[in-house]
C-alpha cells in the first residue's frame, strides 16, 4: 500500500487546487475522530474541554454496543449503522490532488449502510471534503471519502511545520476531516470561515475502556465563530438528538445529518440518524453509573439464569421424573421456580437502583420476594392465579418505567439497553415479554370479549409511537390477540383462526408504521424498518434479514437456544395434554388455550424481532405456567398424588 505521504502537495498546488474547487466558504465544519478516545480522556484535554464549554458533550454509542474504529468510521459516514468493516489499515491509492479509498471490502461488510453516502451527499452540495492525517492513514479516511471511496483533497504532515503548510490550505474546505485533535486550534486559528461546527468523537474502544467494560465513547460538539470555540468555560451542556431522545446520549449515525444540516445540503433517505442539538446537562453522572451497571450486570444475569435454569430442571424432575415427588420437593421447587420469575420482574425497578452490587441484591431480593408473597397469598385456592400475579407484576412494572419515560433501559439487568446502542427508547424485545405473559395469562380470568380486548390493548401499547414504539412486539401480541379469540369463539385451530392471525399480523404492520409517520411522537426507528421495501417480496425481504439476524445474534449465545426451542415442546405439551400436567391443563380450559396461545406468541415473537429477549422472557412464564400448578397440586397431599 501506498503511503499517505505520497500525496502530500505543495502549498501552490494545492491553493491553484481549492481555488478551482470552491471560494472559501462562510461555513466550515471540521471533523475529528479519534480512534479509542475515552469520556475522561476528552473531558480531561483542555482544548476538548473548552470546545464542550461552548457547546455540549455527550456520550455516542454504536449499534449493539462497541464497535471497532473502522466500523464506526463507516457508520459515520454512512449515517446508518454498518455491520461490520475490516480490521488494518485502510488500502487507498492516490488520485489527482486527494485519494481512493479501495471501498468494496467495506460495502460488503456493510449491510444496510452505504459507506461514503455523507461524501457523496457534500459531493452532489458543490462541498468540499479535505482530508488531513499525520501520515499513517487513520481510519477516519472512512469518514471522508464518498460512496465510490474518494476524497478530493488529502495531504500529509509529518513535523509541526508541514501541518501549519498543509492547514494554510486545507482549512477553508467545506469540511476537514483528521484523527488529530490537536488540529483543531490551529484550523481555527487560520479559518476564513466565520461560523464553524466542531464535532470531535471517539471511535472504537482502547484495550482500557475495554477492560472496565465501557463500550461508548465521547463526542464534543460546538458551534460559532472561531474566536470563540475556544474560550469556554463552565460545566458544558448534554447533547441528545431524535435517535435516542435522552439527554446525553447520541448515536454515530447522527453525525452525518448533523454535518448536512449545518453545511445545508439535503440528507440521503438512506440514513437513519437525526442532527444532534444541544440538551439537559453533561453526562457525567449516567456515563459513572453505566460503569457501575457494566460491573454487576453479568455476575448478576449469570446468577439468575442459572438459578432459573437449576429451578426449571428440578420442576420437570419432580413433575416427571418421580411418580410420586414428596409434598415437600414439590412446594420447594414450585416456590423456585415462581421466584425465578419473580426475580425476572424485580430486574425492571432494580435497574433504577444506583448499581451497587449489595443494592441491586437487596432490591431484586426485596421485589421478588413480596410479588411471590403476594401471588402465594392471592394463589391458595387456585395456584393459576398465583403465576397470573406475577405476570401481571411484570406488565405493571413495564406501564409504570414508560410513565417514567423508560429510565431502567439506561442501565437495564434484563440487558439490550440504551447505552449498548441497541434501543434508546421504548419497549425493549425482552419488557414485550413481560407485556406478552401479562396480557395472555391474566385473559386466562376473563371473558372472552375481555381477554381479546385487554391482549389488544397490549398491542397499542407495544407498537404505538407514543408508547412502546416496539413494531415487532406491537405485530406479536396482535397475532396473540387473533388466536386468544379463535381458540375461545371457534374453539380450535381451523382455517378461520389462521386467517385471523395472519390478517392480524398483516393490519398490525401497516397500522404501526402509518402511525408512526402521522401520530405524535412519531417519525422514530419503528417505520424506517420498513422504509426502502417496496411491494411484498420487499417486505419479506426485510423479514429475512431481521429473521437471519436474530438467528446470528441467537448463536452467539448457544444456551439461548434452549428457550427457543423449549416454547415448541411446551406447545406439543399443552396441545397433547401430557398425564403428568392433568392438574395444570385439566381443570380449566381457558388456562390451557392461554398457555398455547402464549407458546405461539412466543414462536412468533421471535421470527419478528431482531433478537431472542421476548421469546427468552416468555418461555420462562410458559414454563411457570406449565409447571406451578401440578407442582402445587403434587404439593398439595401427603403421597405426593394431588387430591380428588
Amino acid at each position: 500500500m501506498a503511503t499517505l505521504s505520497a500525496v502530500v502537495l505543495t502549498v501552490g498546488a494545492v491553493s491553484t487546487a481549492l481555488a478551482e474547487h470552491r471560494s472559501p466558504p462562510g461555513r466550515q465544519v471540521l471533523l475529528v475522530l479519534v480512534p479509542g478516545l475515552s469520556y475522561e480522556e476528552a473531558l480531561g484535554d483542555p482544548v476538548l474541554r473548552a470546545l464542550a464549554a461552548a457547546g455540549g458533550v455527550g456520550l455516542m454509542t454504536s449499534s449493539g454496543g462497541a464497535g471497532t474504529p473502522a466500523r464506526t468510521a463507516v457508520s459515520v459516514g454512512a449515517g446508518a449503522s454498518a455491520d461490520d468493516a475490516p480490521g488494518g489499515p485502510v488500502p487507498w491509492t492516490p488520485q489527482g490532488d486527494g485519494l481512493v479509498v479501495e471501498v468494496d471490502p467495506y460495502v460488503q461488510a456493510a449491510g444496510d449502510a452505504v459507506p461514503g453516502s455523507m461524501g457523496s451527499a457534500l459531493s452532489d452540495g458543490n462541498r468540499t471534503v479535505a482530508y488531513l492525517d499525520d501520515g499513517a492513514g487513520s481510519v477516519a479516511l472512512l469518514a471522508a471519502m464518498d460512496r465510490a471511496g474518494r476524497i478530493p483533497l488529502a495531504v500529509a504532515a509529518g513535523s509541526e511545520a508541514d501541518i501549519r503548510v498543509a492547514a494554510d490550505v486545507v482549512e477553508t474546505a467545506d469540511m476537514l476531516v483528521t484523527s488529530d485533535p490537536a488540529l483543531v486550534p490551529l484550523a481555527l486559528e487560520r479559518t476564513d470561515a466565520n461560523d464553524v461546527l466542531v464535532l470531535v468523537a471517539g471511535i472504537g474502544v482502547s484495550g482500557a475502556m475495554r477492560g472496565r467494560g465501557d463500550t461508548v465513547a465521547p463526542i464534543v460538539l460546538a458551534r460559532g465563530s472561531p474566536e470563540d470555540l475556544l474560550t469556554g468555560q463552565g460545566l458544558p451542556a448534554g447533547l441528545t438528538s431524535d435517535t435516542t431522545r435522552r439527554d446525553g446520549l447520541v448515536a454515530d449515525i447522527d453525525v452525518a445529518p448533523t454535518v448536512l444540516g449545518f453545511l445545508q445540503v439535503a440528507t440521503p433517505e438512506d440514513m437513519a440518524g437525526s442532527p444532534l442539538r444541544r440538551a439537559g446537562n453533561p453526562p457525567t453522572d449516567l456515563h459513572e453509573r453505566y460503569l457501575e451497571h457494566q460491573r454487576i450486570v453479568g455476575p448478576t444475569g449469570q446468577v439468575l439464569v442459572w438459578f432459573a435454569i437449576a429451578s426449571l430442571v428440578a420442576g420437570l424432575l419432580a413433575v416427571f421424573g418421580f411418580r410420586r415427588p414428596h409434598p415437600v420437593l414439590a412446594r420447594g421447587t414450585g416456590l423456585a421456580i415462581l421466584a425465578s420469575i419473580a426475580l425476572m420482574v424485580a430486574m425492571v425497578p432494580a435497574s433504577l437502583v444506583r448499581p451497587a452490587a449489595w443494592a441491586v441484591a437487596s432490591g431484586l431480593a426485596l421485589v421478588a420476594a413480596v410479588v411471590v408473597w403476594v401471588a402465594v397469598r392471592l394463589g391458595r385456592r387456585d395456584p393459576r392465579v398465583a403465576v397470573s400475579v406475577v405476570a401481571v407484576a411484570g406488565l405493571v412494572a413495564v406501564a409504570l418505567d414508560r410513565l417514567l419515560g423508560w429510565p431502567s433501559l439506561l442501565t437495564p439487568l434484563l440487558g439490550g439497553g440504551a447505552l449498548d446502542g441497541e434501543r434508546f427508547f421504548g419497549l425493549g424485545n425482552a419488557y414485550a415479554g413481560f407485556v406478552l405473559a401479562g396480557t395472555v395469562l391474566w385473559a386466562a380470568r376473563l371473558s372472552t370479549g375481555a381477554g381479546v380486548a385487554l391482549i389488544a390493548g397490549g398491542s397499542a401499547f407495544a407498537g404505538l409511537p407514543f408508547l412502546g414504539t416496539d413494531l415487532g412486539g406491537g405485530i406479536t401480541l396482535a397475532i396473540a390477540a387473533a388466536l386468544w379469540f379463535g381458540l375461545r369463539w371457534w374453539r380450535g385451530f381451523g382455517w378461520r383462526t389462521w386467517a385471523l392471525a395472519a390478517a392480524a399480523g398483516l393490519g398490525a404492520l401497516v397500522f404501526f408504521t402509518f402511525a408512526d409517520r402521522l401520530l405524535p411522537g412519531g417519525g422514530t426507528h419503528l417505520s424506517s424498518v420498513t422504509d426502502g421495501a417496496s411491494g411484498p417480496l420487499g417486505q419479506a425481504g426485510v423479514f429475512v434479514e431481521r429473521l437471519a439476524e436474530n438467528v446470528r445474534t441467537t448463536s452467539q449465545t448457544p444456551a439461548a437456544w434452549l428457550a427457543i426451542l423449549g416454547l415448541p415442546l411446551w406447545l406439543a405439551a399443552a396441545l397433547r395434554k401430557a398425564r403428568r400436567l392433568e392438574p395444570t391443563l385439566g381443570p380449566d380450559e381457558r388456562w390451557r388455550d392461554a398457555v398455547v396461545v402464549l407458546a405461539l406468541a412466543g414462536i412468533a415473537g421471535y421470527l419478528v424481532n431482531d433478537t431472542q429477549g421476548m421469546a427468552g422472557v416468555t418461555f420462562a412464564f410458559l414454563s411457570t405456567a406449565m409447571l406451578y400448578p401440578t407442582l402445587a397440586a403434587l404439593s398439595a397431599t401427603r403421597s405426593g398424588v394431588p387430591r380428588a
